[in-house]
């Protein structure tokens, strides 16, 4: 089974957040009993289906939607 590491559908992303939020992003990570990594997939999964105008990288290589 290949890791998600050398996946190549698969891209590392980072970024800063308050450090009260990773830390409680930690425990609900834990006590869901996920990864940190599955974890930020399915919250950013939610935030792009939340988003008002969210886009589609398939469809526009990253680029947002005119409204």
């Amino acid at each position: 089974m290949v890791s998600k590491r050398d996946d190549p559908n698969y891209s590392q992303i980072s970024g800063h957040i308050p450090s009260e939020m990773a830390k409680d992003f930690k425990i609900a990570c834990t006590r869901r009993g996920v990864s940190h990594s599955d974890g930020l997939e399915q919250a950013i999964a939610l935030w792009l289906a939340q988003a008002d105008n969210h886009f589609s990288p398939t469809e526009n290589q990253g680029v947002k939607k005119d409204t």
